[in-house]
């Protein structure tokens, strides 16, 4: 018996000897010529006030610009990570050898793969062709009306804010003045102003926008004060998006109770998401009259060119980054024009009222302007380079042993991913000045910023829609939502950062400023 229990020790005592080996030192057969990262850095935002920003700058700065390339501990494994251009030009052009392979792939058991599962953006080979093949017209050719109502709305839900906290402070004012100041405070002009907590508000505004467009109904997220797709969506990101969880994915294999709780509650938004196209596309047969992206994926699954759960996991995607995504970029851009509301907040306002934008009703004729603004354009260009939405991506596996550059050899099976944020931030790319915010680097005529654009993505400088075959689909609507929402709060407000708001961005997952709180006053007031 005693030799059973010391046997059965030994085994525990070397499977966990085994477990951290793996966790501390990377695999053997990964390349000894570039760095190893610490294996805690990844998780050390669980444990520390730290943000992306300071990691990057800490632990990955210096490797990654001396030698593009580490090694870095992330989701329960080792991977390979870059951000020199000339290694993501090589990912990006040999799809087949760095294969997608997301997270029903990689953590198939986690909650995290739950709530993405199969889909355009994850999948290779011949699937991911019919995944694309279907959405693309979609999410390519859209009618834009949704963005402009619902830009107005948004709007409108931050004028609210303003009057109702101007209200309780002139009532709160008036009290504690005698009766003799009352009148004279009455007929005073007061400018309708607020401190505004804007995430909540920003993501009602993208699941609108995104449903309208892509799924082709409204879930009422702007329409109602406490919408219940929104109420499950705050709920599962914030479950899904802890930084244990992101870092050691297998814990999800444990019973543990708020990991069981999490993946009930992602299965319950799906479902909820399932029962809203069912009403609104299948049971009346409207997906059959429209080209919303959502009627080409049920037509697909009609003629069993994809199957229920990839219908589902489509759907899903559209919706979670078709919001997440716009989510971030309108949060940074936000940020940077209350950052610099004297200088580039007032040339957006003045380029904008110059041309004829606020007179036209036609929404073809609008986008045509947005499109045409130069000081626009490149202000959400050098927001997206120096605040990617998705900082880091690692979701490619090697088919094959494989070279990247000259003299890194990659083993088979190996995930490799790149910092989008250290590729923006580096040097080599993007000169001496490239933590500086400085829009005009991108030219000055919109022709001049669309080339120099197209090349910063041709040569992969700027990765953070991808590259090669797998560019996102999503681009030209993101820029679009951003630019129609700007317009709009441009035209009615002006704003700068809250006083009492800590500059800080999000500690994991996804990169903006973290629980932006803006302060708003309207224009209309003054």
């Amino acid at each position: 018996m005693l030799l059973i229990v010391k046997l059965i020790l030994a085994i525990v005592i070397l499977s966990v000897s085994l477990f951290i080996t793996k966790v501390i030192f990377p695999p053997w057969s990964f390349p000894k010529n570039i760095p190893t990262i610490p294996f805690y850095v990844t998780f050390m935002t669980t444990f520390y006030d730290l943000d992306q920003e300071d990691i990057y700058r800490l632990y990955l700065k210096d490797k990654l610009e001396k030698y593009g390339a580490v090694k870095i501990y992330f989701g329960s494994r080792w991977n390979i990570l870059i951000s020199k251009p000339e290694f993501l030009s090589i990912i990006f052009k040999k799809e087949d050898i760095f294969a997608k392979a997301g997270n029903h792939l990689k953590i198939p058991y986690s909650v995290l793969a739950e709530y993405t599962g199969e889909n355009v953006i994850s999948a290779h080979g011949k699937i991911w062709k019919v995944f694309r093949n279907t959405v693309t017209r979609g999410l390519t050719v859209f009618d834009s009306e949704p963005l402009f109502k619902n830009a107005k709305i948004f709007t409108s839900l931050i004028y609210n804010k303003l009057e109702k906290a101007t209200a309780t402070t002139t009532k709160d004012t008036s009290s504690s003045l005698s009766s003799s100041y009352i009148n004279i405070l009455d007929g005073v002009n007061i400018t309708p102003q607020a401190n505004i907590f804007m995430p909540e508000l920003i993501q009602r505004l993208t699941l609108a926008n995104i449903s309208q467009i892509a799924l082709g109904f409204d879930f009422g997220t702007l329409s109602q004060d406490n919408p219940p797709l929104h109420s499950q969506l705050k709920q599962v990101k914030a479950e899904i998006f802890q930084p244990l969880y992101l870092n050691f994915p297998f814990l999800d294999l444990l019973p543990i109770p708020n990991r069981i709780k999490a993946r009930k509650n992602v299965l319950k938004f799906k479902q909820n998401v399932v029962n809203h196209v069912e009403k609104n596309l299948i049971s009346n047969y409207n997906f059959e009259q429209t080209q919303f992206p959502s009627s080409d994926l049920i037509r697909a699954y009609r003629n069993d060119d994809i199957t229920e759960k990839q219908l589902t996991d489509n759907m899903m995607i559209m919706l979670i980054a078709g919001h997440e995504n716009p989510q971030l970029l309108l949060t940074t851009t936000l940020y940077l024009l209350a950052k610099y509301h004297s200088t580039w907040q007032t040339k957006l306002r003045a380029e904008l009222f110059a041309t004829d934008y606020y007179l036209l009703f036609n929404h073809d004729k609008k986008v045509s302007v947005l499109n045409s603004l130069p000081v626009l354009t490149t202000f959400i260009y050098e927001s997206i380079r120096m605040y990617p939405p998705l900082s880091q991506i690692i979701n490619r596996c090697t088919t094959q042993k494989c070279m990247l550059g000259p003299n890194i050899v990659i083993p088979a099976n190996a995930y490799v991913g790149y910092n989008v944020y250290g590729t923006g931030r580096s040097p080599q790319a993007w000169g001496k000045d490239a933590n500086d915010f400085k829009p005009e680097r991108w030219g000055e005529t919109i022709d001049d910023i669309t080339s120099t654009w197209k090349h910063a993505k041709n040569s992969s400088i700027m990765s953070a829609f991808h590259g090669g075959r797998r560019a996102c689909l999503g681009e030209k609507l993101a820029f679009l939502e951003v630019k129609v929402t700007l317009a709009e709060l441009l035209r009615s407000f002006e704003w700068e950062l809250s006083d009492d708001w800590v500059e800080k961005m999000t500690p994991a997952g996804p990169l903006c400023p973290s629980n932006l709180k803006l302060k708003f006053k309207s224009i209309y007031g003054e």
